[in-house]
């Protein structure tokens, strides 16, 4: 008999060996498998394993968090680890705003109730702001000033539940036999979750705090559990007596939580008061206006996270175990405390210049974002305080985004093909984003290989012929207004000095020896010169021969007595462009590198 391979998944193969086991008996020697009835036979027999064969292989799949697939059973396997999924976060902004009373009033303080806040438009959608907790401001000379006040996107919503002996069950359908309680609606942010549970049913309430372990957790602990089950909802599991305190029978259980849109409405910065304003007595004031400012921009505003995510980072919270010792354990906490996390580095004080011992640097690039705002800083910092080993400090610092620009003209056949010079243009642009987007290229410690994409451009389509591509290194800066400063600004690459026209290029700003019109800088004679350009002629004039060094070899620029009084752009922001020596850039620790295609310029010709 010959051997039969029972672990094929392919249709022909297990027909084949059916076939070949069958011909091996006496009783079929004679048959004719192709043009008989049995061949019907065999193909439902056939069928029939494929179709065994391939469930259990998934099945199986399923079992280990490398290979499983479905969300629900990636949840699941991370659950094992000790690791919760990250929900869809909801963007944070923070702004102080001032309720300006229309008569005198005696009111000494006012109260923006929680659950509600402001409006806003943004790319023509109009987004919702509240704030989860009331916020009080005192009233002084008729006006109550609120200051720093965060809030979020997202529509605050409140469930009931009530725990009966027979099980629990909710204000709505829903029932059990635990202290189980399901929350049905999508996209809920899991950090403004609120419970509040009322013992004896009536207006006494007791805060519950979510548990992340069970180290300092007992039978009277009031807290409670949160899981992801399927449909991407969420379960609210309440104490049993041994882990948590055991709630009685006709307790009422109150959740609030906040469902948000996610990272739609991330850099909104204007806000419309559409709040509730009441006194201590639960009054509104008769007549009010409102003035208000924007603190930072909203921003943090993330999607729930995907399947990949929670497969890469699931182990990694694991080998953390709940403390920050090594860089994979400070990475895998911060991706905890903040899911908007782009890309991060850590490295130690030992290694800065000079070093600052008993200190660890995090670089943290957001998703949304070039940079965190103080106020987010300030939040992380606090929230990683609860992993890390003593005397030890943590420190947020900036990313330094090295960008790349692009200019390439594209040469196409247009004999082959009918489509428009912008149309060739239009997919080179999709195919280089989409060579980004699954690459390692835009990260700390990433690499822009030139030959990877140019030939990403040549494969857009077919009919592209070849390509001219230059590349540019560009360095932002935000300088200190009204200020003498000395400014040094690295590229970490070579510049190339032998080329034959400026290195160096700049957008226009001002300084307090020349306010009335913009200047710019570019390299002489490896020095930094300022000029201006001629309102008539269009040509350079030069204002001041050095004000600066600019090292080819080593790829930086320094500029010093400089008092800058306005930037380029509304954030006085400065861009700095350089011929690098090399197509090939990379970028090292705290050095993010980020190809700016929207900035970069691509340019179709037919042939």
């Amino acid at each position: 008999m010959p051997y039969t391979q029972v672990a094929n998944l392919d249709f022909e193969d297990i027909k084949t060996a059916l076939k070949d086991y069958m011909r091996a008996q006496s009783d079929f020697t004679d048959y004719d498998f192709e043009g008989s009835t049995i061949a019907t036979l065999l193909d439902t027999l056939a069928y029939n394993t494929y179709y065994t064969a391939f469930n259990t292989n998934m099945v199986v799949n399923e079992m280990f968090i490398d290979s499983a697939t479905l969300r629900d059973n990636v949840v699941a396997l991370a659950k094992q680890l000790g690791y919760r999924a990250k929900s869809a976060t909801a963007p944070t902004a923070f702004i102080s705003f001032n309720v300006n009373y229309s008569s005198p009033t005696s009111d000494t303080e006012l109260i923006l109730k929680a659950g509600t806040g402001f409006t806003s438009t943004f790319d023509d959608q109009l987004y919702n702001y509240v704030v989860l907790d009331d916020v009080k401001a005192q009233v002084i000379n008729d006006v109550a000033t609120f200051t720093d006040v965060a809030i979020k996107e997202g529509t605050v919503l409140v469930n009931e539940f009530t725990v009966t002996t027979t099980g629990t069950k909710s204000s709505g359908t829903q029932t059990g036999t635990s202290q189980r309680f399901i929350l049905d609606n999508r996209n809920i942010d899991t950090n403004t979750i609120r419970v509040r549970v009322y013992p004896g049913g009536g207006t006494f309430n007791e805060p519950y705090l979510v548990a992340d372990n069970i180290l300092d957790v007992d039978r009277n602990s009031k807290i409670f559990f949160l899981e992801e089950i399927e449909d991407e909802r969420y379960e609210i599991i309440m104490g049993d007596g041994v882990l948590g305190k055991k709630l009685p029978s006709n307790t009422r259980i109150e959740v609030t939580y906040l469902t948000t849109l996610g990272p739609e409405s991330n850099g909104v910065k204007s806000f419309i008061f559409g709040g509730i304003i009441e006194n201590p007595n639960g009054v509104s004031p008769n007549g009010f206006t409102t003035t208000v400012t924007s603190v930072t921009a909203s921003s943090g505003g993330e999607d729930q996270e995907s399947t990949k995510n929670i497969k890469f980072t699931a182990p990694k919270a694991y080998g953390a175990q709940d403390r920050a010792v090594t860089t994979q354990d400070y990475e895998a906490i911060v991706r905890k405390v903040y899911p908007a996390t782009s890309d991060i580095i850590i490295f130690g004080g030992e290694d800065q210049v000079p070093p600052e011992y008993g200190k660890v640097f995090i670089a943290l690039k957001p998703t949304d974002a070039s940079y965190l705002t103080s106020l987010t800083k300030k939040q992380i910092i606090e929230d990683l305080k609860k992993y890390v080993v003593a005397s030890v400090e943590p420190r947020i610092v900036d990313p330094s985004i090295l960008f790349v620009e692009l200019k390439s003209k594209i040469f196409y056949n247009g004999a082959i093909t009918d489509q428009t010079p912008a149309e060739i243009r239009d997919k080179v642009i999709s195919a280089v984003q989409g060579f980004i987007d699954n690459s390692d290229t835009e990260k700390f410690n990433g690499k822009f290989r030139y030959s990877k994409f140019v030939g990403v451009i040549d494969d857009a389509d077919v009919s592209i012929n070849s390509n001219l591509t230059s590349v540019t290194m560009r360095k932002d800066f935000i300088p200190q207004l009204n200020s003498t400063f000395y400014y040094e600004v690295c590229y970490q690459n070579a510049f190339d000095k032998d080329c034959d026209e400026p290195v160096l290029s700049s957008t226009g700003f001002r300084v307090t020896e020349y306010p009335n019109f913009d200047v710019y800088v570019e390299d002489r004679n490896e020095k930094i010169v300022l000029y201006r350009l001629d309102s008539v002629t269009g040509e350079k004039v030069v204002l001041d021969s050095d004000i600066g060094d600019i090292d080819y070899e080593h790829g930086e620029l320094k500029m010093y007595a400089l008092t800058i009084i306005k930037g380029s752009f509304f954030d006085n922001r400065i861009e700095l462009r350089v011929k690098p020596l090399s197509n090939d850039i990379a970028a090292l620790r705290e050095v993010y590198l980020d190809v700016d295609v929207a900035n970069s310029s691509f340019t179709a010709f037919k042939e």
